[in-house]
């Protein structure tokens, strides 16, 4: 399996602070790989700089074998990346169809063809609702959903989520999980941050832990499950002495 997305060394200072701290990783084509870690771990700052909202203080990201650690935001979703945001911001005036459309015309000149693209998306993602709808007055696992449609309408090769799952009940979650399954089958990559444990143990093939900036843990479900200091940044416990336990 060929990597979509590798980081080398990254870094990422603001004043005095260090958010992130060396970090090294790879993310899989055709995977779901999660960054999870408490308040504070650098898990957004990590995930902004791959979408290139933050350019690193040293180091390298790399998306598709290109170099993309000092790239401009605006060209991201031409490279093939898109990300959502905890909040969702939809067009509220607009229906939820031309909300999905919007992103359509980077890549595609005729409304008709962006039209019947942006239906496809709505049904990839699970959408229930009436497209003809305004986007302001769907449901919150609706509005999650248009959000993942939105992004997906770029056509990306690499998808990232930002706590889709928040504010939802247990059955929207398992509603977004089985969404985020049909966007990955479908080959886009996706990396989200999430909150929720047993969701990401449930839909991660790879985990990254955060703590403090640095990566504390990386590795499968299990992998992390079985791991001390995993546990140990959900327990509070001191990292260090985890190690020895």
């Amino acid at each position: 399996m060929s990597v979509i997305v590798k980081m080398e060394h990254v870094t990422k200072q603001f004043g005095g602070l260090t958010a992130v701290n060396d970090f090294c990783g790879e993310i899989e084509e055709g995977s779901i790989v999660g960054l999870i870690g408490p308040n504070g771990a650098g898990k957004t700052t990590l995930f902004n700089m791959i979408a290139n909202y933050y350019h690193p203080t040293s180091g390298k990201i790399y998306f598709n074998d290109k170099d993309i650690t000092a790239a401009k935001t605006e060209d991201m979703a031409k490279m093939g990346l898109a990300r959502t945001f905890q909040v969702t911001k939809p067009f509220g005036d607009m229906s939820v169809l031309q909300n999905i459309m919007v992103g359509g015309f980077l890549h595609i000149s005729k409304t008709k063809e962006v039209e019947e693209k942006a239906r496809k998306t709505a049904e990839l993602v699970g959408m229930t609702c009436d497209l003809d709808m305004k986007a302001a007055s769907t449901t919150t696992v609706d509005k999650k959903k248009l959000e993942i449609a939105r992004a997906l309408a770029v056509e990306p090769k690499l998808i990232l989520l930002d706590e889709v799952m928040a504010g939802c009940n247990p059955q929207e979650k398992l509603e977004l999980v089985d969404t985020c399954r049909k966007v990955r089958d479908s080959g886009v990559t996706i990396i989200i941050i999430e909150h929720d444990i047993k969701t990401i143990m449930s839909l991660c093939d790879k985990i990254y832990i955060l703590h403090r900036g640095e990566k504390l843990v990386e590795g499968t479900p299990e992998e992390v499950a079985n791991d001390k200091r995993a546990v140990s940044a959900y327990l509070g416990e001191d990292f260090d002495n985890a190690e020895n336990k």
